[in-house]
């Protein structure tokens, strides 16, 4: 059982994938199918906009410049990450226990069998022992730049640069337990998540869209 199990006897599914795969269209709609879901991008957007001990313990590794407008300058903050391993992984000791305690409370208050979050850098981070399902969102490369370019307003070049800093999709296609293909339209996707959601609310086991 998972360390974030133990808090809450919902089960507990990690959405992921590599970029442009199409994580936020199946948690928005995974969302409106009523189910709970939490966001660790967004819990980390308000670390840095509003929480005081992770500001101030930025400031102290990186000075006051590190601070704009109350909240942080995250291009400072990533700039400073990008020099070292050990400068990234002191910011991630830092935030990661406190995500995961936002998790909690979160995931403590619901009332539900099924227990969402949405976490872009799951095997980066090596969280994937936390839950109790992992699903993996995936499409093919030439999509996912597409999607990039067209969303993010970069590059080719600039987006499978972007993509470089991810492990690479197939391994983690290899180390889900449900594969979720996004290569076709909205209902196609609509259609997998629904019949997912149908599945594993009603008891079944690993189920695999491939």
């Amino acid at each position: 059982m998972s360390t974030m199990s133990k808090a809450n006897r919902g089960l507990k599914i990690a959405i992921t994938g590599s970029m442009g795969s199409g994580k936020s269209a199946v948690c928005s709609i995974i969302k409106q199918a009523g189910w709970p879901l939490i966001s660790a991008d967004e819990i980390v957007a308000d670390l840095y906009d509003f929480d005081t001990y992770v500001k101030t313990r930025l400031m102290e590794y990186y000075g006051e410049e590190v601070i704009e407008d109350y909240k942080v300058n995250r291009k400072i903050l990533f700039s400073n990450m990008m020099k070292s391993d050990e400068e990234k992984k002191r910011v991630e000791s830092l935030i990661h226990p406190l995500v995961e305690k936002k998790m909690l409370e979160y995931f403590s208050k619901q009332d539900s069998s099924l227990l969402f979050a949405e976490i872009p850098l799951l095997y980066e981070s090596q969280w994937q022992d936390k839950f109790d399902q992992i699903w993996v969102v995936a499409a093919e490369d030439d999509l996912r730049i597409e999607r990039l370019t067209d969303k993010r307003k970069v590059s080719k070049e600039q987006a499978l640069a972007l993509m470089s800093y991810q492990i690479d999709q197939k391994r983690k296609i290899q180390w889900a337990d449900v594969v979720i293909d996004n290569n076709g339209t909205w209902a196609d996707l609509s259609n997998i998540v629904h019949q997912l959601l149908l599945e594993v609310s009603g008891g079944e086991g690993n189920v695999e869209v491939k």
